[in-house]
């Protein structure tokens, strides 16, 4: 190998281990949130006891590289009618009314150098718990498995995806 190479190579390690540690540290279930989530949102409720499957929520999945996250207006159209009078729902619906946007903490990501189109998986049908874990059993999301290049690659030799490098690094 030469030195040119074993520079890139050595640099991409680097960034690979850098973005799963990067991950791991986001993910921490017991770490404290930069920013707490202003309305509090469970799956267990939404995706778990009501069966509500993902793309009602992320509309964008199917259409995508990003899954997208539901808007406060979306959460109303169940929520004037559903659970209107508990304290989450309505500091939801204040926000709302005020034409404020909802802060929703980001959980799951892949490095920068990363392209990922959820689209392309959907299309596959890539079940999102393959990925995403059983996020219906799950009252507060953690990204609890890292998205490493090898358990990519993996399902990728399973379902005979693509494994050229430009399919999904920038």
């Amino acid at each position: 190998m030469s030195r040119r190479h074993a520079i890139l190579a050595a640099s991409v390690a680097i960034v690979v281990v850098g973005g799963v540690i990067a991950t791991r540290a986001r993910s921490d279930p017991t770490a404290e949130p930069a920013v707490a989530d202003e309305v509090p949102f469970d799956h267990t409720i939404h995706a778990g006891k009501y069966g509500i499957p993902c793309l009602d929520c992320h509309v964008y999945a199917d259409k995508s590289p990003v899954a997208g996250i539901p808007s406060g207006r979306k959460c109303m159209g169940c929520h004037k009618f559903i659970a209107a009078d508990k304290p989450a729902i309505q500091k939801l619906a204040e926000r709302v009314a005020a034409g404020k946007p909802l802060k929703w903490l980001r959980v799951f990501a892949v490095p920068d150098f990363i392209y990922f189109s959820h689209r392309m998986h959907v299309r596959a049908k890539v079940a999102c718990a393959e990925c995403h874990g059983d996020i219906a059993a799950e009252k507060r999301v953690v990204q609890d498995r890292d998205f490493t290049m090898g358990r990519c690659l993996a399902c990728h030799d399973e379902r005979h995806g693509p494994r050229d490098c430009l399919s999904c690094h920038k």
